[in-house]
């Protein structure tokens, strides 16, 4: 049962204590329905089938900014803690924020603004980040007024400076970009509370760079991006890999292998790191090679992860995609060469998919030697050119933001393909390919009784339905 104040209290930004008075809290928000959601202040939202919990780096990042500008800071990962809406305000109570920064997605931005609702009863100003709220900025305000501010991503430079702004009032400097950006605070967060399949319990993200120079259409890095890319240098990454000793991480970027120099270098300094660094990484069909691989295999990674998306190279182009399956096949080889597992992420009910696109998309997976797959949906993001298609042909079966959700959610009806066909054909995947030899493979190997209610969620909702 949500708490539900009588009376909303409007706080004047201007009278707001100075200094260290300033009390931020940063809230991923608690589960609108039980299930476990994950979130990302730049990225799209969704369930998580299988119940991974997703590292709230970003919002560290955030803490970071603000605990150098002096503010005092503190995480509420209310997924990854499962704090349900009573537990948190009265938290919330007990602390007494003048700031409340909420993050929030599209699937459930409607839910996560009780906590706004929360925040202003107690009086303190409301700061939403979101990759919704910048796509729908003007519905997102008329819709929500609970919320003081909207962050831009590219508008005033980086989000995690716009919001120092918004806070302290200190004005911008050339220097700030994403290459001056502190370590992410990483301490703030619940980090044994993190799990992905294979990497285990107690991972975190390291950011490495933003953006990405190439614009598929589903993608929704051009809305917080715009496509341009910038990077940490290897110096910070391998630093902050130091400063907290972390020894289980994931590479955070849009594309973490877009930066050949980049990566060789950063795999150069944790190979000088006194420990085992246990690492992967997000990649590109198109930007490895063997020598590569090979060097990220020596530093500690054990995983790429290829946005492959379709077995389809007509769908492949007209989602602007510019990577073709035979660069899958080839991408894919080369990471065995070197030695490393692949995670392959295959998407259903792209712009052009057609029942044989989707059985080839299929048959891809069950041929390339992947280690783990996924079938996501291709949902129609606000602000993406995917979501302009859907909307402007009349195809969307929802209007739901809740419906918005590339774990679960098929909304679009194209020409020769139904949201329900999408649906019915993501089950056939899964069970396809779980139930073939590499499923069951990947079972064996992953299988550890702390794991048990991992596995139990993923059957349940790749096999099950």
């Amino acid at each position: 049962m949500l708490l539900s104040p009588s009376r909303a209290v409007t706080p004047s930004v201007e009278g707001v204590p100075s200094g260290s008075s300033k009390r931020v809290l940063l809230v991923n928000p608690p589960s609108p329905d039980g299930q476990v959601y994950i979130r990302d202040v730049n990225r799209s939202g969704r369930v998580s089938r299988e119940g991974t919990i997703w590292p709230q780096t970003s919002l560290a990042l955030i803490a970071a900014v603000l605990d150098e500008a002096g503010c005092a800071v503190k995480i509420e990962d209310c997924i990854a803690e499962r704090t349900d809406y009573q537990t948190l305000y009265r938290r919330m109570q007990e602390w007494q924020p003048t700031y409340v920064i909420i993050e929030s997605v599209s699937c459930t931005i409607v839910h996560d603004m009780v906590v706004a609702h929360y925040a202003k009863y107690l009086g303190a100003v409301t700061i939403l980040i979101s990759p919704h709220g910048e796509a729908l900025a003007d519905e997102t305000a008329r819709r929500f007024p609970a919320v003081d501010e909207i962050v831009h991503y590219e508008k005033h430079g980086e989000p995690e400076y716009e919001i120092r702004r918004l806070i302290t009032g200190r004005a911008r400097t050339i220097q700030e970009d994403f290459s001056t950006l502190p370590p992410a605070a990483q301490h703030l967060l619940p980090v044994s509370r993190y799990t992905l399949p294979l990497i285990g319990v107690g991972y975190t993200f390291v950011l490495t760079s933003r953006g990405c120079p190439w614009k598929c259409i589903y993608c929704r890095q051009g809305i917080t991006w715009q496509s341009r890319v910038r990077y940490r240098s290897p110096e910070s990454i391998v630093g902050e890999i130091a400063q907290y000793r972390l020894t289980n991480i994931a590479f955070h970027a849009d594309t973490a292998t877009v930066n050949r120099k980049q990566m060789l270098a950063i795999c150069d300094g944790i190979r000088t790191l006194p420990w085992k660094v246990r690492w992967i990484c997000n990649s590109r069909v198109d930007t490895v090679d063997l020598e590569m691989l090979q060097a990220m295999k020596s530093a500690g990674c054990w995983m790429v992860c290829y946005g492959i998306e379709s077995g389809d190279d007509e769908v492949l182009r007209l989602n602007k995609k510019e990577a073709t399956v035979a660069d899958a096949r080839r991408a894919v080889s080369l990471a065995k060469q070197a030695g490393l597992r692949v995670w392959g992420y295959f998407m259903l009910g792209l712009y052009g998919d057609t029942p044989a696109s989707l059985e080839r998309t299929r048959l891809l997976a069950q041929e390339l030697p992947c280690d783990l797959v996924n079938f996501s949906l291709a949902a129609p993001y606000p602000g993406t050119e995917w979501g302009r298609v859907a909307q402007d042909n009349g195809w969307l079966a929802s209007s739901r933001w809740e419906d918005y959700d590339q774990n679960t959610s098929a909304i679009v009806d194209q020409p020769g393909l139904s949201h329900q066909a999408v649906l019915a054909f993501q089950r056939k995947a899964y069970l396809s390919w779980y139930g073939s030899w590499r499923g069951v493979k990947f079972f064996a190997q992953a299988w550890r009784p702390r794991y048990a209610r991992f596995f139990y969620q993923v059957i349940k909702s790749h096999l099950g339905g």
